[in-house]
């Protein structure tokens, strides 16, 4: 049985796994793309298998089609003996003689990885859409950059003839008159080349010569007047990309350019990437290209999804009434993807396309002539109680209230925690029994490390509701006993609070007793002072008689 197998250098025919003729590529990565696009001729293996005359399966579906196109008797490979030519390829190349070994196979396999990678991307680089899109960029780029100048030459030159700038409204003219020079040189002649009917020319002319601005130098001068003429080169450069934008939609797009125009299907094109790309996405998709944030936005807070995006630039979407543009915008996009799935397959221009879309227009417009109830009333905000988005929001507004009791519980925390600390203080200021004072202090730091543990209990449970809660319709009963569990945990900690109620009452206990006895020291203490005094008193009265003898002794 012969089989012809088609591998990346070259092309191998085999009769019962004995190889009998092979035709290397000249030049793999070429030769291969146009097996693969069924545009090779393949003139030596036609003859070849022609001369065989017998039926020959063949591995791969695009050198089928070419060679049934010649009259050879030939039939795709099974599922098995395809696994089992991909398995052994290495092997069919060395085997064919389009390698010495395994190691030159995939030295030669890599080198054809690299040279179809850059073919690719040589390829994608070659897209014409892709060239339309960088035009599009660009014209949208030369206005900002002409807006900006236009700005600057008005201010600058506005600082020499001020009321210019009232009067004319377009920059092209401006800048012609700039480009003339001072306002002294202004002439009628220059006011008509600039374009202006005769009315405006008179009326400039009377304002030119009773003008209240300033003198400008010549250096000045000669800079205004070359951003002047960026302007107008600006503005050529512009009419040509617009010529080559419709020009090649035209050619490339020309059922897209029919349904959207020129320039507004250039830009739909250039956000969507490629022609491809834009063909494969949905209509409602193209519906808001151009207006992403205000689609993410109302997602995220439930307001009204919005209508259109770049195609609010469409004619018939700009200028119809309010109410029905989001209508008209949708059957626009959806005629715009036929559009572009004709264009990537190269039908050619289809009329029914456009006459369908303003069949569907001239409907609407009859059907929605006047607006609604619905219309005419302001959008409602997104109410709480409907979908499954009120669900959320309720509980994300029961978790920030229970958040805020949270907080406020951690706040009666903490300044019960300050007046502990300013109690700490007046244990150190008053001092007294450190044993007794110590010993109560090692029994309220018990309590305390009890309702420590009973509150990193209270916290594991606030973590496991918290799991509970983000998984959004978890088992409400394993959040309830969680509670519960919480709750039992708080009253723990309410008997541990009392309990050291308790121990702070028998600390004011204990120092009421060491009041006590510090005043029973004190009264021990004036007795003492009151025995001193009498025992001083009496050695007071013995002192005359010893000054009597020692009188009596100096007599002697």
């Amino acid at each position: 049985m012969y089989s012809v197998i088609l591998t990346e250098l070259g092309i191998s025919v085999f009769n019962d796994d004995k190889l009998e003729k092979a035709f290397p590529f000249s030049n793999p990565v070429k030769e291969y793309l146009l097996v693969k696009n069924r545009e090779s001729k393949l003139n030596e293996l036609i003859n070849y298998l022609a001369s065989i005359q017998r039926g020959v399966s063949v591995s791969d579906e695009a050198l089928l089609a070419i060679l049934k196109k010649f009259s050879i008797d030939c039939y795709l490979m099974d599922a098995t003996q395809l696994d089992n030519v991909q398995a052994t390829k290495p092997q069919i190349i060395v085997d064919s003689g389009f390698a010495s070994n395994l190691q030159d196979t995939l030295g030669k396999l890599r080198e054809f990885a690299l040279g179809i990678s850059s073919s690719k991307v040589t390829e994608v680089s070659e897209s014409p859409d892709l060239h339309i899109i960088q035009a599009i960029n660009s014209l949208d780029e030369i206005d900002k950059i002409a807006n900006g100048l236009s700005s600057r030459l008005r201010e600058w030159y506005g600082l020499h003839f001020p009321e210019l700038d009232n009067i004319i409204d377009s920059i092209n003219g401006y800048a012609q008159i700039v480009l003339a020079g001072k306002r002294e040189s202004l002439t009628k002649q220059v006011f008509e080349e600039a374009g202006f009917p005769e009315s405006k020319v008179e009326m400039l002319l009377l304002i030119s010569s009773k003008s209240r601005g300033g003198d400008i130098s010549d250096v000045n001068l000669a800079i205004v007047q070359s951003i002047a003429k960026q302007i107008l080169d600006f503005h050529e450069l512009r009419k040509k990309l617009e010529e080559h934008v419709e020009t090649a939609m035209q050619e490339i797009a020309p059922n897209l350019s029919a349904i959207l125009g020129s320039a507004v299907g250039a830009r739909i094109l250039g956000r969507a990437g490629s022609l491809k790309r834009l063909a494969s996405l949905p209509a409602s998709t193209i519906q808001v290209l151009g207006a992403e944030k205000a689609l993410f936005r109302s997602l995220k807070t439930g307001s009204q999804p919005p209508k259109h995006g770049l195609l609010f630039q469409h004619a018939m979407v700009h200028a119809a009434p309010r109410w029905q543009r989001g209508k008209i915008a949708r059957a626009v996009a959806a005629k715009a993807v036929i559009a572009a799935r004709v264009d990537v397959y190269g039908e050619g221009l289809n009329q029914t396309l456009l006459e369908k879309l303003n069949i569907r227009v001239d409907e609407i417009g009859k059907k929605y002539e006047n607006p609604t109830e619905k219309d005419l009333r302001k959008p409602q905000e997104f109410r709480r109680d409907g979908g499954n988005f009120g669900d959320r929001r309720r509980e994300g507004g029961d978790r920030r209230r229970e958040g805020g009791d949270r907080r406020r519980e951690g706040g009666d925390r903490r300044r019960e925690g300050g007046d502990r600390r300013r109690e700490g203080g007046d244990r150190r200021r008053e001092g007294g029994d450190r044993r007794r004072e110590g010993g109560d202090r090692r029994r309220e730091g018990g309590d305390r490390r009890r309702e420590g543990g009973d509150r990193r209990r209270e916290g594991g449970d606030r973590r496991r509701e918290g799991g509970d809660r983000r998984r959004e319709g978890g088992d409400r009963r394993r959040e309830g006993g969680d509670r519960r569990r919480e709750g039992g945990d708080r009253r723990r900690e309410g008997g541990d609070r009392r309990r050291e109620g308790g121990d702070r009452r028998r600390e004011g206990g204990d120092r009421r007793r060491e009041g006590g006895d510090r005043r029973r020291e004190g009264g021990d203490r004036r007795r003492e002072g009151g025995d001193r005094r009498r025992e001083e008193g009496g050695s007071r009265n013995e002192r005359p008689d010893s000054n009597k003898k020692r009188k009596k002794f100096g007599r002697r």
